[in-house]
């Protein structure tokens, strides 16, 4: 089966502006991933209408990464179901788009869309509305133009690496440094965005030097002094044991976090500063 450019097309417009207009909690981007891609699993299925609602539920299961990466893996992704390997394509899907998220996120979100920002508000300021007007607009055209073309660069890899089982193909190495490269963007950002959470407890305990003096003794004093950041790695690493080992989805676990919020509010235990 061959896609034609009109399919492959369709499919490359409905996902860079279909992606992320049905959002939800329990699956983020995975039905505008499905919209996106469903001219493709019609031709897949055919006539076939019970085949093509298997197709449907298969691929609008849980999707989040960066839209700007996405159309690579919606590239790979439908070189494969050409070759009639849709379970491959769902497993390659899940594999990428946790490390091209982190990248993604912190090239588009981090270093470049906040530097036009600051650009266009100077222009703005300085009363050259046209200036910001044009900056503010040639960052979106070039973010769509990199999206069509990572859509196109996943397809024709995604081909190559059908046809080249070598550990050493462009799709093995890309997937091996995006785990890397992801995986220290998301290190850092972890304590960055979590790191104003801290353990709120205190007790009064007496030193004693040359008179009896109270003190006042914070539990996190102590934990920064074995680990910084222990904290909110901590909750991390429980959000995680969660997930994993009782299958909560990500509906359940945001109640959780929230109830442990309110806990946490009447208690002190965890504080934010």
């Amino acid at each position: 089966m061959k896609f034609s450019k009109n399919t492959l097309r369709s499919i490359k417009i409905r996902h860079i502006f279909g992606l992320q207009q049905t959002w939800s909690y329990d699956r983020y981007q995975g039905s505008g991933y499905c919209y996106g891609i469903l001219p493709a699993l019609k031709e897949a299925a055919g006539d076939d209408r019970e085949q093509l609602g298997k197709l449907m539920k298969s691929n609008m299961s849980f999707f989040n990464t960066s839209a700007i990466f996405s159309p690579l893996i919606t590239g790979v992704h439908m070189a494969l179901l050409e070759n009639d390997s849709d379970e491959m394509g769902q497993s390659i899907k899940t594999s990428m788009m946790g490390p091209l998220a982190g990248v993604g996120d912190t090239l588009a979100g981090v270093i470049f869309n906040p530097l036009v920002t600051l650009l266009s508000c100077q222009f703005g300021l300085g009363g050259n509305w046209f200036m910001a007007l044009m900056l503010t607009l040639a960052i979106r055209v070039a973010w769509l133009i990199v999206q069509s073309r990572f859509f196109d660069l996943g397809y024709h890899k995604g081909v190559e690496a059908i046809s080249s089982a070598a550990s050493h193909s462009f799709l093995t190495q890309g997937i091996h440094f995006m785990s890397v490269f992801g995986a220290i963007i998301l290190g850092g950002f972890i304590p960055k965005q979590l790191g104003n959470i801290q353990i709120g407890l205190e007790y009064v305990g007496k030193v004693s030097i040359d008179d009896s003096v109270e003190r006042v003794f914070r539990v996190q004093e102590m934990f920064d002094g074995i680990m910084p950041y222990m904290v909110p790695l901590a909750l991390l690493a429980l959000v995680y044991f969660m997930i994993k080992k009782f299958k909560l989805s990500a509906l359940q676990m945001l109640l959780l976090i929230f109830a442990l919020a309110v806990i946490c509010y009447y208690t002190n235990l965890f504080v934010l500063v």
